[in-house]
């Protein structure tokens, strides 16, 4: 027989996953928004042309580069785990009679890809740190 659904209660282990979830969540929100505050500085300091030296050397033109190549696959690491991530949640939607088991296990899955995020996120602060610094040094 079904339970009332007004009735329901997570478990202790479930609430351990939405406890999991929102500490990943917390954690990738506040890296990214420390990497927005770099890139609008980075920004600023491009526009103003403010620079501690007169001449850029090659080889730092192409480090940035790279550096630049590796944010871009960040993203497309963070945008291709955001799109796993959505599976369980879309076989709650797709089939009947197993919706807390598909909801915990898309949760439990999203808990993961927000560690990654943020794993990827700091990877991304570090990496548009370091072009930040050489933008002000060459």
């Amino acid at each position: 027989p079904m339970t009332n659904p007004a009735e329901y209660e997570f478990t202790d282990a479930q609430n351990e996953i939405f406890t999991g979830l929102v500490s990943a969540m917390k954690r990738s929100g506040a890296v990214i928004g420390i990497t927005g505050v770099i890139l609008l500085a980075y920004q600023i300091v491009d526009h103003l042309e403010v620079s501690l030296s007169d001449a850029r050397p090659m080889v730092v033109g192409y480090i940035d580069l790279t550096v630049w190549c590796l944010l871009a696959v960040v993203g497309l690491i963070v945008g291709g785990l955001l799109i796993k991530a959505t599976r369980a949640f879309t076989a709650v939607i797709e089939t009947e009679g197993n919706d807390i088991k598909h909801l915990m296990d898309g949760l439990t899955s999203l808990r993961g890809v927000f560690r990654l995020i943020f794993a990827a996120s700091s990877l991304g602060a570090v990496l548009l740190s370091l072009s930040f610094v050489l933008l002000v040094l060459y």
